[in-house]
């Protein structure tokens, strides 16, 4: 199904030169100052500009930036920045705000623009809706002071100042002692620019793959078992002790075992909290909705409470800070370690599990293989029927089930199985996810739920 474009926590997102223009671009470029200017009171506001290495990111770039200046906004140019990258520097610099053009893990031909605040974080919905509503408007005031001057902004080394926090809260010594040989698929784009130097930093040989940030995907760019046949080929041919795949933006990571199986992407958030909470039991951790249960009973492990929030990274983050979590993420491959950076960032959790590797003298699957074993299902449907009155259906039927309604619904079973059900923030569609200890009870609650949602 193609994704239908539209504004939201997420950014915007759309095919280039079709769904996504230079007008486009411009006119949220427009819209986001404005609120800058408006709502925030910054009279020219400082913005830092990465991209995750597509192709038309060049391009959308230029008008970007072109805009900006226009408009009095003071430009640094971070060129190919990780995501994460863009959201510590915003943090660290106290810069007004941050555009990232990205498409994340969509296909190769999309691309996007995601917003910043002055805090480091992604947009929260209310702000969302005012850029939305200013877009729409697409007037601004140019009667600015003073105007933006790219040349004279001083740049500073983005790349080793985000690596150089990263090894400040692991332990480095021990993850040198391994000598670990580590494969890590970049996808040729914006890992590319900070995947050497961390491993150099923490001692660890890199055997690079999709090394050259040009934006030609080798596979698809979501980090899955599906897209990664031939990654997972090339790691096993070289012999390593692990491996890591990255997303376009390398806010999403997949870990490859050491005989180059790739592993369930929820894995990378639980091997990290694994970690985290043996160091420091009883914090409290944070994931969304839809990610796996795993985290739960490791955190029960621990005598750690688990908050669940709405999907989106957003919504983590400000469970995160609500609770003052040790740490959070999502199940897509997400590791969020606040203490570093309060957004998923894939150069975070290669550093949390190789810790947890260097700790406990054991390989991917020896570390694996002790987790919590359930069996996970997804599915989509178009959404043709109003979400409350599925989530009510659902919930009639599903007696024994404890709910929560903060996002769609989520149903939980005194047998450790759930599901949930709730609408996309992209597509119009609604997802179904859950998890279970065997693949017949997950299997039986889907073809349950299916007769419930379509009065079959």
């Amino acid at each position: 199904m193609e994704i239908q474009p539209k504004f939201t926590v997420s950014g915007y997102r759309g095919v280039w030169n079709d769904t996504l223009t230079k007008e486009i671009a411009k006119k949220y470029t427009r819209a986001f100052v404005r609120f800058l200017r408006e709502d925030e009171k910054k009279e020219n506001p400082t913005i830092l500009i990465g991209r995750d290495g597509r192709e038309s990111g060049p391009k959308i770039r230029t008008v970007i930036m072109s805009e900006l200046k226009n408009l009095g906004a003071i430009v640094v140019d971070g060129d190919i920045l990780p995501t994460p990258t863009v959201l510590f520097s915003v943090r660290k610099h106290k810069y007004d705000g941050g555009i990232i053009i990205t498409a994340s893990h969509n296909p190769i031909e999309y691309n996007g623009l995601k917003f910043v605040n002055d805090k480091g974080l992604f947009l929260e919905e209310d702000v969302a809706n005012t850029i939305n509503k200013y877009c729409g408007e697409d007037k601004f005031n140019n009667d600015f002071h003073t105007a933006g001057d790219i040349a004279s902004v001083s740049v500073p080394n983005f790349i080793k100042e985000h690596v150089d926090e990263i090894i400040k809260s692991v332990d480095v010594a021990a993850i040198k002692a391994k000598k670990f040989k580590v494969a890590a698929d970049m996808i040729n784009a914006s890992a590319c620019a900070i995947d050497p130097y961390l491993f150099e930093q923490l001692g660890v040989e890199l055997i690079p793959i999709n090394n050259i940030p040009n934006g030609k995907f080798a596979h698809k760019p979501e980090p899955n078992t599906e897209s990664l046949v031939e990654t997972s080929k090339l790691i096993k041919e070289e012999r390593v002790d692990l491996g890591f795949v990255h997303d376009p933006d390398a806010d999403r990571l997949v870990v490859v075992n050491e005989k180059g199986e790739v592993g369930f992407e929820e894995h990378t958030i639980v091997l990290a909290i694994e970690n985290v909470l043996s160091k420091n039991p009883g914090l409290p951790i944070v994931i969304n909705l839809s990610t796996s249960r795993m985290s739960i009973d490791i955190a029960e492990k621990y005598g750690s409470k688990c908050l669940l929030t709405k999907v989106g990274e957003p919504n983590v983050v400000r469970g995160i800070i609500e609770t003052d979590a040790i740490i959070g993420g999502e199940g897509n491959g997400g590791v969020i370690f606040p203490s570093v950076n309060l957004a998923r960032d894939s150069f975070m959790g290669i550093a949390l599990i190789l810790e947890l590797l260097a700790h406990r003298n054991e390989t991917v699957s020896e570390c694996t293989d002790k987790l919590p074993k359930y069996f996970m299902k997804k599915t989509k449907w178009p959404l043709k029927e109003d979400v409350k009155i599925i989530c009510e259906k659902m919930k009639q039927n599903f007696t024994d089930a404890s709910f929560i309604e903060i996002d769609g619904i989520r149903l939980d079973f005194p047998d450790k199985s759930w599901i949930h059900l709730h609408p996309s923030n992209t597509e119009p569609i609604f997802r179904l996810f859950g998890e279970a200890a065997t693949q017949e009870r997950i299997d039986s609650l889907f073809n349950e739920s299916e007769k419930v949602i379509f009065n079959k």
